[in-house]
């Protein structure tokens, strides 16, 4: 069943939800202030969170508007548990983000009937690649779609991990699913320093990634990316291999062969320069392009340059 975080400085209340959740099958976990919240956020990864309006040091509104400035997090589901239940407050719980408002006292039977239904309608909007958390393949296509069809300026920035099949092969899955998370987080950690309504972070499965933005921070955020994975990337590799610079490792015709370190490149297509009518079209550049960006021995980004 979903894991579901309880945030309320009340601890009768926090252990009344606890019962409720815990005997519908929920996972519980509990935190009793604002600040340890967000600790377990990132920590615990929650399904879906249960945040008390009114906590000391830091109330909901305030752990709502940090947690919508994370991207990983920018989706999470969020019911407030409020005593108050004037207009103005739901306005402003709505405006930050919030999903629903459930005013104390509440029936256990109407809060389990609203997690229920907002846990269905995550499921099917978002397809999470279940390594990363990141959106997948069905949610990049249809956020592409809904700004093309918008008409919305954007970039599409596609990025591809060189070596990393042979990594994998050398090292095993399990180190090879590090970098790939460590990847997700230099891609999070890049968007987040300038993040914005118009951000959108990926994974389209494997060692390959997308970012959405708009045109004028595409080039920033590729030179971030860049910088934050080849930071971090040596230190999956053992020292021998990391002071050779390469590994030894089987390329496709099970030859043996030597590897230089992972590098990251990164292939631009915006919307300003090209004309692009459906996903089709950036798949088709993304894939065209990304060739010409593996060419290089370092990191890099390209440009699309067609119309």
């Amino acid at each position: 069943m979903a894991k579901i975080l309880i945030i309320d400085d009340e601890p009768f209340l926090r252990e009344m939800l606890n019962d409720i959740l815990s005997l519908a099958g929920y996972e519980v976990v509990k935190a009793s202030n604002g600040r340890e919240g967000l600790h377990k956020i990132l920590s615990e990864c929650p399904d879906i969170v249960l945040l008390d309006c009114s906590m000391p040091e830091m109330d909901g509104y305030e752990v709502l508007t940090h947690l919508r400035k994370e991207p990983k997090f920018k989706n999470l589901p969020v019911i407030m548990l409020t005593a108050m239940s004037g207009e103005n407050e739901e306005i402003k719980g709505f405006s930050l983000g919030l999903d629903d408002y459930i005013t104390k006292p509440f029936k256990s039977a109407v809060l389990l009937a609203r997690i229920r239904t907002i846990l269905e309608r995550k499921k099917m909007s978002v397809d999470s690649n279940p390594l990363t958390s990141l959106a997948g393949n069905t949610a990049i296509k249809s956020e592409a779609e809904k700004r093309l069809q918008l008409g919305k300026q954007f970039a599409f920035l596609y990025i591809d991990i060189s070596n990393f099949k042979s990594f994998n092969d050398k090292y095993g899955f399990q180190r090879g699913d590090d970098v790939i998370k460590y990847t997700a987080d230099c891609l999070l950690s890049a968007v987040k320093s300038d993040f914005g309504e118009e951000d959108f972070v990926g994974h389209v499965g494997g060692d390959d990634f997308v970012i959405m933005t708009i045109p004028a921070k595409a080039e920033i955020l590729a030179k971030k990316v860049i910088a934050k994975f080849d930071a971090g990337i040596k230190d999956f590799y053992d020292e021998i291999d990391k002071k050779n610079g390469y590994i030894i490792s089987i390329d496709r015709q099970y030859n043996k062969k030597s590897f230089p370190i992972m590098t990251v490149s990164v292939t631009i297509i915006s919307t300003d320069v090209s004309n692009l009518l459906h996903f089709a079209d950036i798949s088709k550049r993304a894939a065209e392009l990304k060739s010409v960006a593996k060419r290089n021995e370092k990191s890099s980004y390209v440009f699309e340059r067609r119309k």
